[in-house]
Parts: C-alpha cells; sequence; structure tokens
C-alpha cells in the first residue's frame, strides 16, 4: 500500500472518529444538562372537562353526513367538528361542487365562513359567468337566503389580488378574520391546496400551520387537494404522502375503472368507468368504508347515487 493510501486512510478514520464524538455529544446533551423545574408547566395532565367531551358533528347537508359514526356507530350527522378534512381527487370530478355547497350550506346557518380561491376568478366586470354568479345560482337552487350567505361569506380571491399568494400575507388575513368575533368563523374551505406553497414538498408544512391554528380556534377545515400521480383510491395528494399525515381525515372523489372491491360494492362490470367517493382515513371517529357511487346533477352538484 502507498504511503498516499495509508494516509488517506487515516484520514478516513480520523473522520469517522470525530463524527462518532459530535453524534455521541449530541445524543447526551439533553441528559446533561441541570433539571429546570419550571419547565413541568409544560406538561399537560388530563381534567374532567375531558371526559365530558363529546364527538360532535359538522353538519354539511350533504351525502357526507351519513358517512361518519359517533361512539354508538350511529351517524354523526356531519364531518367531525373541528377535523381538517381533505377531498382529493383528479380535475373534473366535483371537488369543488361539493366545497361549494358546504360552503353555501354553512354560511345560510349563519356561520362565518373563509373561502380561499385560487383557481376561479370570484367576481369581474365583464361578462364572464363569474364564480360568484354560480353561486348565486346554486343557493337559488337550493332554496338558501343569499343575503345571509353574503354577510356570513368572506372571500380571499388570489387571482384578483396576487399579494394572497405570498403565505404570510394570506394567513395574515386568515387571522385577522378569525380573531374578530363578530365574524364567527367555523369553516375554512381552500380550493385548491396547491396554491398555499409553490414548492410542493413544502405543502405539509404549511396544512400542518393551518390544521394546528383551525384545531386551536375550533374551526373545521376542507381542502381541496389534486390527485398527484395516475393512480386512484390512495393517499397520492399533490405534495405526498406527508399532506395526508397532517390531516384529520381524506376522501377520495375520482374516476376508476371498476375492479374487485369496487366492483362488488357498486354492483359494475369489470373495467366499467365508474365515477365514485370513498373516505380513506379518519383519526377522530369511526366512518363507512365503502365506495358510494357519484354524479355530477345538470344544476352543478355532486349527489350519491342510490342503488
Amino acid at each position: 500500500m502507498t504511503e498516499t493510501a495509508i494516509n488517506a486512510d487515516k484520514l478516513k478514520d480520523m473522520l469517522a472518529q470525530v463524527l462518532a464524538n459530535a453524534q455521541h455529544d449530541l445524543d447526551i446533551k439533553a441528559f446533561d444538562k441541570p433539571i429546570d423545574t419550571t419547565m413541568q408547566a409544560l406538561v399537560i395532565k388530563p381534567n374532567d372537562l375531558t371526559v365530558k367531551k363529546t364527538l360532535k358533528g359538522f353538519l354539511t347537508g350533504t351525502f357526507l353526513d351519513k358517512l361518519y359514526f359517533n361512539e354508538q356507530s350511529e351517524p354523526l350527522n356531519g364531518l367531525p367538528s373541528c377535523g381538517q378534512i381533505g377531498i382529493v381527487g383528479l380535475s373534473g370530478v366535483g371537488k369543488s361542487l361539493l366545497a361549494q355547497e358546504i360552503l353555501l350550506r354553512t354560511a345560510n346557518e349563519s356561520k362565518g365562513v373563509v373561502f380561499i380561491t385560487s383557481e376561479d376568478i370570484f367576481n369581474s366586470d365583464n361578462e364572464r359567468f363569474d364564480l360568484q354568479s354560480r353561486l348565486m345560482e346554486k343557493s337559488k337552487s337550493l332554496g338558501l337566503d343569499w343575503q345571509k350567505i353574503k354577510d356570513n361569506l368572506f372571500v380571499l380571491d388570489c387571482i384578483t389580488h396576487g399579494q394572497l399568494s405570498d403565505f404570510e400575507t394570506l394567513i395574515g388575513v386568515y387571522r385577522s378574520l378569525v380573531e374578530d368575533p363578530k365574524n364567527n368563523i367555523k369553516l375554512l374551505v381552500i380550493d385548491s391546496l396547491t396554491l398555499l406553497e409553490s414548492y410542493r414538498q413544502n405543502l405539509k408544512h404549511r396544512v400542518l400551520q393551518l390544521s394546528r391554528f383551525n384545531q386551536l380556534k375550533g374551526i373545521t377545515g376542507l381542502y381541496v387537494c389534486q390527485r398527484s400521480e395516475e393512480e386512484t383510491d390512495k393517499f397520492s395528494i399533490s405534495g405526498g404522502v406527508g399532506v395526508a399525515h397532517n390531516l384529520d381525515s381524506v376522501i377520495c372523489i375520482d374516476f376508476a375503472k371498476a375492479m374487485g372491491q369496487m366492483k362488488d360494492e357498486l354492483q359494475k362490470k369489470q373495467w366499467e368507468n365508474t365515477h365514485f367517493a370513498r373516505i380513506l382515513s379518519c383519526r377522530l371517529c369511526s366512518f363507512n368504508r365503502k365506495y358510494i357511487e357519484m354524479e355530477i346533477t345538470p344544476n352543478g352538484f355532486l349527489k350519491a347515487i342510490n342503488k
């Protein structure tokens, strides 16, 4: 072995030892520090109020209300209250239509709704049949009071106001709405989730921040998410599986060719094109795991087809 090779091996061993020592120091540092007894204030002990609290439903007025169950295995009559819910699927499957119906019904019940939109202009001075005009038509079809909806709906339009594309600006405006008690904000709807971050791998951190804030403030969140891969009925949310892990529940709405369990539950022919909804997960309560056949009605609503 040449002298150069010997010196290289020695250098490698020396670096390995330095790294090992550094890791050792890192491992034991926290255990070597003197104990600060005031840090015990960070420890939470269970209290009686926790025992008294029961699972509540956030009524949506849609087919989703019968898919989540309480402790007695009875329909919750809504989404899990204060839950952070993802709606995932390809474009054109009705994700936005479902979210819009929920926000209209919620605002009609005198509950404050924040609607963050990045995919369609809310209102315009030209002849475009804009999102506001479509929501007015939907509210009329549902027999709702548009004047009441107007009072309780707060829209953050990231097309009209480009500065809302900056996450800090967006959250600053959102917080100002939530922390004003007269607004009575109970629901956040984001369509779509990808507006929160141009770098998709950071989406999970943005969702985590919003989720934590909403949990503390008692706000139910609906996050419309695009499917990132040509793979249906999975946690293939744009931004990765980490996004799904930061949500309390994920609902898949999609198109697929029927096979296996889907074929049997929906009584379809093998490989028949199928429009379906299915809850993939929920950490807050039990839920219906079955496939539900869907359709988009002529007047623009996502509806379950009763078998």
